[in-house]
């Protein structure tokens, strides 16, 4: 009743915020850029349409990751060492219980876990295993995970749409992404005896309350969009620590476009980093757009608060960010990742799932049918197909070409 509940509330909010749902044309003169083939063949099963639509392969069910309470996707990634192994992180629909230092009746629901599916890509041919995984200390590790991505060497980070990872009656809004170990003998393991956080975690540092989003740039480097002052930061965590240690002390943070950003509440709003371009790709979905920021561009400024105890915490001052996809022709993007030069989106009020160019044109638009607050994140597997988040549904599904 609680999950019903709250989607019924999300819907609302999401009808009451936003205008028409119709794909309007591609609004720059910009040339586009020339989309890879296998892009194109992805993007071409988004625009199948007519009488012969693609048809949605159920991949995961997120109502096996029940124990007493319900869980809903939120966020998808396929492991780069584990070719096959996809991601799935889970979080807890809101309620009207408070996790407050003398009243934690809602604090059992701030817990995020992680379902990973083996053989993703083989259903429906050969049944996918999944695993189920919390960390010991996930009330403030993984607290209402919104994203996840992954570095090429066994390790990704996450972040949660929370305003402190700790009491919520606290003062100090302390949250932002952290930094794990995808060895199955250490994430979601007993922690180390001597662990002062009870966690098996490797990094966290805490300055993106309400993160909404998280990509990896290089290294231990990874961007976040911190829906408290509608910032992008970016974060180098530089060495991680022993598994579910505390030392930060060798973190930096960079803040760009403070207030240019605007979180909707319960929409995940995903990022994409491009190597070659550096651009760094956000959905940003109170503004119903998806923007591009260079990456190269701006200035060191004042510094920003900082809740760690790191050397590197200011502002970048006029860097460039640009609209590659104008507010008014999505209305709640959410979902997005980048592939092969496109841009694939997800639609969390409208159900569409849409393909642009990296200039902003619309190569393809699939209209999925699913409600309001269905579409969260998405990605595209090793198989070059797309795979994306139903949180109504509760599950995770994949397109495939018409049988």
């Amino acid at each position: 009743m609680a999950l019903a509940f709250r989607f019924v509330l999300f819907a609302g909010a999401l009808a009451v915020a936003c205008g028409s749902d119709a794909e309007s044309p591609a609004a720059t003169d910009e040339p586009p850029g020339e989309p890879s083939a296998p892009a194109r063949e992805v993007a071409a099963l988004l625009g199948a349409g007519g009488s012969v639509p693609p048809t949605f392969t159920l991949i995961f069910d997120a109502t096996t990751a029940d124990a007493v309470l319900p869980f809903y996707p939120t966020a998808l990634a396929f492991n780069p060492a584990a070719e096959d192994e996809l991601w799935i992180t889970l979080r807890q629909p809101l309620t009207g219980y408070t996790c407050n230092q003398d009243d934690t009746t809602g604090c059992p629901w701030l817990l995020g876990r992680v379902a990973i599916v083996h053989g993703a890509t083989s259903a429906p041919e050969a049944a996918p295993s999944v695993e189920l995984k919390q960390d010991a200390n996930a009330w403030h590790f993984m607290r209402r995970p919104s994203s996840i991505a992954f570095n090429a060497d066994d390790t990704f980070a996450t972040c949660g749409e929370a305003r402190t990872s700790n009491y919520e009656d606290v003062d100090v809004p302390y949250n932002g992404p952290v930094l794990w170990s995808a060895e199955p003998a250490i994430f979601g393991a007993r922690p180390p005896a001597d662990s002062p956080t009870g966690s098996t975690h490797i990094d966290m540092l805490h300055e993106s309350p309400y993160c909404m989003g998280i990509a990896h740039e290089r290294d231990n480097v990874y961007w976040t969009f911190n829906g408290d002052v509608g910032s992008l930061d970016r974060y180098d965590f530089h060495e991680p620590h022993e598994p579910g240690g505390d030392d930060h002390s060798d973190g930096e943070l960079e803040r760009y476009v403070t207030g240019e950003l605007l979180r909707m509440p319960e929409v995940p709003s995903h990022l994409a980093f491009d190597p070659e371009s550096k651009l760094l790709y956000a959905a940003d979905s109170g503004h119903g757009r998806i923007v591009a920021l260079d990456t190269t561009t701006g200035k060191p400024g004042a510094g920003v608060t900082a809740y760690d105890p790191i050397p590197t915490h200011y502002a970048v001052d006029g860097a460039e960010l640009r609209d590659v996809v104008k507010a008014g022709r999505l209305r709640v993007p959410s979902g997005l990742t980048l592939y092969g030069g496109v841009v694939f989106v997800t639609d969390a009020l409208t159900g569409r799932i849409a393909a642009y160019d990296t200039s902003g044109h619309t190569l393809a638009s699939l209209p999925t049918g699913l409600p309001p607050g269905s579409l969260g994140g998405m990605t595209i597997g090793p198989d070059g197909r797309a795979y994306f988040a139903d949180a109504v549904g509760r599950r995770v599904l994949r397109i495939d070409p018409a049988r």
